[in-house]
């Protein structure tokens, strides 16, 4: 018998199920963050191997995966208390860890970020000249001032700062429409910069007097920056946070990937030479002026010579790090 006002059982809406997403996102996260691990390793290798000590693109590049390595942890570590679910399913009491762990992981995939485009406009700087290395000097300044801004917002948006985490806290916010403009500016100065990085290199070597298969290796290795623009459409705001926190260990990680491939060239060359000179010679671009010789073999000696080894028996040897 029915009751009027009452409801019918077969009227009872069944349970939610819940859904998570957390499998992609750590998924994607690890799978970047150990693709990263490999390229910066096999660097690191290619460098040591040839005696050649590591310099400040190297640091910047190695704390920038140490950054996206802590950011994939508190992202894996998150998971417990929710991060994958939908906002409506997650336990209101386990909130303001998520929240927590949400905040730190986005500050360090933007260091991240800042940090892999320097190691990348370090090494281009050590290899330009006049207006070039202008160029770069600004790219590196305003990037790491526009996305340290960028992750000092995360932070400061409200006041008390517990209000981040604990909604229910007294306290002000800025307006969300105000993050928002600032992220997508963030996102749209990175990309174009990302853009610049990919070209300089092209302009840079050109003119060097190097073969032109060893040429055009060097300037596709060297801007395969390219491939972090091709991330930047998962940073729309019509994504899922999911996808925004997959985005914040992407862009960091494939800019690693990115900085070592043109290293990692003598891996191949080393494994194919057509003579003994061959296999140790390196290429000191002739028409490219190094830094000043003195600060740089009394705080580096033995180090690079030039940006990349990229034999070829049209250039200046230099064997066993001394010239010829």
């Amino acid at each position: 018998m029915h009751l009027p006002g009452t409801t019918r059982r077969d009227d009872v809406p069944p349970p939610r199920e819940l859904v998570s997403f957390a499998g992609r996102m750590l998924w994607a996260i690890w799978s970047l963050t150990i693709a990263a691990a490999a390229f910066l390793a096999l660097r690191l290798y290619c460098k040591l191997s040839r005696g050649r000590l590591l310099w400040w693109d190297d640091y910047f590049l190695i704390a920038s995966w140490v950054l996206v390595l802590a950011s994939s942890a508190m992202l894996t570590e998150g998971v417990k208390y929710g991060i994958g679910l939908f906002w409506e399913d997650m336990d209101y009491k386990k909130l303001p860890v998520v929240l927590i762990l949400s905040y730190a992981a986005g500050l360090g995939g933007t260091v991240a970020a800042a940090w892999s485009k320097t190691s990348f406009a370090i090494t281009l700087l050590r290899i330009s000249k006049g207006w070039v290395k202008w160029v770069i000097w600004f790219i590196i300044i305003s990037v790491n001032i526009v996305l340290g801004v960028s992750g000092l917002i995360l932070w400061i948006q409200c006041w008390p700062l517990p209000k981040l985490w604990l909604p229910d806290v007294e306290g002000t916010c800025w307006p969300k429409t105000t993050v928002e403009a600032y992220n997508t500016f963030t996102s749209i100065y990175s990309g174009v910069f990302d853009i610049v990085l990919a070209i300089l290199p092209w302009k840079i070597i050109w003119n060097v007097t190097i073969n032109k298969k060893e040429k055009l290796g060097a300037m596709v290795a060297m801007s395969m920056g390219v491939l972090i623009i091709s991330l930047k459409d998962i940073s729309a705001s019509s994504t899922t946070t999911v996808d925004i926190k997959v985005f914040g260990v992407a862009e960091p990680a494939v800019s690693i990937i990115a900085a070592s491939i043109p290293i990692l060239r003598t891996l191949v060359q080393k494994k194919t030479p057509t003579t003994q000179e061959r296999s140790i010679q390196f290429v000191q671009f002739s028409k490219i002026p190094e830094p000043d010789s003195r600060s740089l073999h009394s705080t580096n000696k033995g180090s690079e010579e030039g940006l990349v080894d990229y034999p070829s028996v049209q250039s200046h040897i230099v064997a066993g790090g001394q010239r010829v």
